[in-house]
C-alpha cells in the first residue's frame, strides 16, 4: 500500500512574531511558509524554528499584494503596526487603544508580488492562508485568486469593521469576495469586546450574569472555510478525503470542534476513510483529538455520553472508553504518534 501525502501547507502572510498560535499543537506533517519582508525579523524567525521529520518552517522576505509592483511602506513607531497604508491617527484604533504607537518614523519603497505567482514558482498550492498585513489583507487575498480556485481550504485573516488605516478595505468586502468563491464564514475570533474604554473590561462580579459588550468593535480575526460539499469538485478520490481531514483539523484549531466531527463522520459514513487514509498520521492525530473532544462527555454517563460514543464508533469503528478506560486508550494512541515521529 503506497503512503498517501498528508502534508499540510500553510502560508503565513505577515509573519512577524512567528507561527500563529492557532497552529500550536498541530501534530501532523506540516510545511509552514512564512512571508516577512522585514529582513531583521525574517532572520530572527529562521533562527527560532527547528526542522523535524514532520515539520518545516521557511521564511521568504517577500511582500505580497494584489499585484506585482512597488509600494511605499510606512515604518511606524510600533514596528508590528507598519503598513503599506498610512495610519489614521483619528481612528478608534490609534486614538484610544494604541495612542502614540502609530507615528510614521520612516517610509521605504518595497517590491510586491502576487501570491499566485510566488506559489506557482514554489510549485505548491497552500491548504490554508493566514493573512495579517496591517490593512492590506484584502489586497493580499485578491492576489491569491488563482490559488483559491485551485484548492485553498481555509483562510484566517485579520479584518476591520472600522478602518485603522487610510483607504483600508473592510470585513464586508472580504466576506462578499470569499462568499462568491464558495467559502463560508466559520467564525470571528471575537471575545465580546471592542477596544475597551476607561479600563472597564473585566467582569466586575463573576456571580452575576452579564451580557454587556465593551468598547466599539473595530477589528477581529475572521475565519473562512471552503464549503465541505465542494471538495469533491476540487479533488478526486483519496485526495478529496485527505482534504476533508485537513479541513476538519483546521476546524479543531479554530474553535469549531462540532463541525470537525461532522466532517469526519460524513467521510466515514460515505465509506471514504479507506485503510490507506486511516494509516496517515493526519488521520491518527485527528482520532486522538476527536477522542479528547467527545471524551469530555464521559463524566456523566447519560444519553449524551452514549451519543458521543456512538459518533466516535461511527467514525473509527471502535468504542471510546469511559470511566477508567478512557485515559489508557488515549495514552496508547498518544504513544503511537510519538513513536512514529
Amino acid at each position: 500500500m503506497s503512503r498517501l501525502d498528508d502534508l499540510t501547507v500553510v502560508a503565513d502572510i505577515g509573519a512577524r512574531y512567528g507561527m500563529h498560535p492557532s497552529w500550536n499543537g498541530f501534530d501532523a506533517p506540516l510545511r509552514y511558509i512564512a512571508f516577512e519582508p522585514d529582513t531583521e525579523e525574517a532572520d530572527r524567525l529562521r533562527a527560532i524554528y527547528t526542522k523535524s521529520p514532520i515539520f518545516s518552517y521557511e521564511v521568504h522576505e517577500t511582500a505580497l499584494d494584489r499585484q506585482k509592483g512597488t509600494r511605499d511602506f510606512h515604518l511606524l513607531k510600533h514596528r508590528g503596526l507598519s503598513s503599506c497604508l498610512k495610519p489614521d491617527l483619528t481612528s478608534e484604533c490609534f486614538r484610544h487603544l494604541k495612542p502614540g504607537q502609530a507615528e510614521i518614523e520612516r517610509i521605504i519603497k518595497i517590491e510586491t508580488e502576487r501570491a499566485d505567482d510566488v506559489f506557482e514558482g514554489l510549485g505548491v498550492v497552500p491548504d490554508f492562508l493566514k493573512v495579517d498585513t496591517e490593512g492590506t489583507e484584502q489586497d493580499v487575498i485578491e492576489g491569491a485568486e488563482r490559488l483559491l480556485g485551485k484548492g485553498v481550504l481555509g483562510i484566517r485573516s485579520s479584518c476591520n469593521f472600522q478602518p485603522c488605516f487610510i483607504g483600508q478595505k473592510l470585513f464586508s468586502e472580504s466576506h462578499d469576495y470569499l462568499l462568491a468563491r464558495d467559502y463560508i464564514l466559520l467564525n470571528l475570533d471575537y471575545k465580546g469586546y471592542g477596544y475597551p474604554r476607561l479600563g472597564l473590561f473585566r467582569k466586575p462580579d463573576p456571580i452575576e450574569n452579564e451580557d454587556f459588550r465593551y468598547g466599539i468593535l473595530v477589528a477581529a480575526d475572521a475565519v473562512w472555510i471552503r464549503r465541505p460539499e465542494q471538495l469533491g469538485k476540487l479533488f478526486k478520490g483519496e485526495a478529496a478525503t485527505i482534504a476533508a481531514l485537513k479541513l476538519a483539523y483546521f476546524c479543531y484549531l479554530n474553535n469549531a470542534p462540532d463541525l470537525a466531527v461532522d466532517i469526519l463522520r460524513d467521510e466515514a459514513v460515505a465509506g471514504r476513510l479507506t485503510p490507506a487514509v486511516r494509516e496517515t498520521r493526519l488521520s491518527k492525530t485527528l482520532r486522538l483529538r476527536t477522542a479528547r473532544f467527545l471524551g469530555r462527555y464521559r463524566t456523566v454517563p447519560d444519553e449524551q455520553w452514549e451519543r458521543a460514543k456512538g459518533i466516535f464508533a461511527s467514525i473509527y469503528g471502535v468504542e471510546l472508553g469511559g470511566g477508567s478506560d478512557f485515559y489508557p486508550q488515549v495514552n496508547q494512541w498518544t504513544r503511537e504518534l510519538k513513536d512514529a515521529s
